[in-house]
Parts: structure tokens; sequence; C-alpha cells
């Protein structure tokens, strides 16, 4: 997904697990309102194995992932990178954040929704890529990330849940590296009040990963809030975007 030719700023979007790049379709519409005056451009990231990626294998590593997606970012014409990531891409995202420095790329602000932060002592041990796929697949369904349609059909199910597998393993072992994540861009945690997954006081240890400004923001709805008002959150995110990031154009010209 693109928008413009020359950007300010680029947000590049990171699906939860088992999400896919097209679920951030709708935000493309929605930027001009929540930016104005400031060009943006959309991009979503598509993990192997996942939509049209889907005959590809699942990476099951955050760091290859990453890896990646930065190749591809350095491809990309010049512009401020905004990182947002839902649940596991909240890691993706850390991780894309950690590297970028290095490949000459400015990450101005991530915000991390519906998540744990990586090493945060407080998180509960979790091993829920070894269950089995019936008890899987029934948590994943509880959580409300599935498309009711779908989650009764057993063929779809075991054609989503290798990718799904992968992607709860990576985050999983993310979340319990005991390597320290430091970071220097701007953090902004989002979670839902009624999020069974992730309390919403697991926000705030997203602090302590950079020298940065860190904010907390606790939004109505559950572990998918980031999907239930796009166009509140678009415009929460865009008032926490650097004014110099917004202002790159403007000051070329």
């Amino acid at each position: 997904m693109t928008g413009h030719p020359r950007p300010d700023l680029r947000l590049l979007a990171l699906p939860h697990s088992g999400g896919r790049a097209e679920g951030f379709a709708g935000w493309r519409a929605l930027l001009p309102a929540a930016f104005p005056g400031v060009a943006v451009e959309l991009c979503a990231a598509q993990y192997p194995g996942h939509g049209d990626r889907l005959a590809e294998p699942p990476m099951a590593e955050v760091g290859r992932i990453a890896d990646e997606i930065v190749a591809d970012l350095t491809g990309l014409p010049p512009a401020d990178l905004v990182l947002f990531g839902h649940s596991f891409g909240s890691a993706v995202a850390c991780e894309v954040a950690r590297c970028c420095p290095g490949a000459g790329v400015d990450v101005v602000l991530l915000v991390a929704s519906s998540a744990w932060a990586p090493g945060d002592p407080s998180r509960p041990p979790r091993d829920e890529h070894l269950l089995p796929d019936e008890e899987l697949w029934k948590r994943l369904v509880a959580l409300g990330g599935l498309d009711p349609g779908i989650a009764a059909e057993t063929e779809v199910r075991d054609l989503l849940l290798p990718a799904l597998r992968a992607d709860i393993g990576a985050h999983e072992r993310y979340l319990a590296c005991p390597d320290q994540v430091s970071l220097s861009c701007d953090i902004h945690a989002c979670m839902g009040r009624g999020d069974p997954l992730v309390p919403v006081r697991a926000g705030h240890y997203w602090s302590r990963l950079t020298t940065g400004n860190a904010s907390v923001d606790i939004r109505a709805g559950a572990h998918f809030h980031a999907y239930d008002d796009p166009a509140a959150l678009l415009a929460d995110l865009a008032r926490r975007v650097p004014a110099h990031a917004k202002g790159r154009r403007t000051a070329h010209e």
C-alpha cells in the first residue's frame, strides 16, 4: 500500500499473529483527516505464510521477519518512519526499530498496541504455541481476531494454524529474550481496557526500552480495540508524531 511519491511520513503497520496486510487497507482513506497537510505513505507488512504469501513457509523468529522488513524499507524513498504494531506486530516493530538506525532509516515513533514489552518481568510465562491444534484454535477464536464465519471451518483452521503457531512461538521467544532492547525513538503504548490477554498495566514497561519520550493510552475495547475505531486511533497517533517529522516537506520546499 502506498500513498505519496515524496512522503513526509511513512506509516508501517505490522499485523498480529495470523494477521494480514489487508487488515489495514481501510486506514488509507482515513489518513488525510488524521494528518491534515502531511503527506503520509501507508505500508503494511505481509509476513511469509500469510495472505498472498500463504505458500511460503512462515518465519519462526522475530529477527528474521524484521531483517526482511528493514531490507525492504531501505529500497523506498527516504521518509520518517512511524511503526504501528498490534500484539505480535509490536514485537516485530520493536525489532525493526532496533535495526533501523544501522540501515539509515529514521524511526520517529513506535506504537505498541495490545502488547507486552520484551523483557517485562511481570509477564507470566506462556507456551501457547505448544498447545494442541484444537485448544490453540479455541483460544484464538475466543480473543475475537478471527471471522466467526470461518472459525468453525476445519479446513480453514488447518490451513491457517501453521503460520499462527509460528507467529505465537516467535512472539513468546522474543518477549522472553534476556537481551535488553534499547531504542531512541518515541514509544506510545495503547491498551484495551477489556483486554483479557494483556492487562493495561503492561503498557508502562515500554518506557524502559527507550531514551525518547514514552506515553500510554487506555482505550475502550478488548484485545483488538485498534480495529474498533481506527479514525480516532489514527488521529490520536498523529498528535504524538514529533512536529519536526510532520514538517519535513514544508522545510524542504
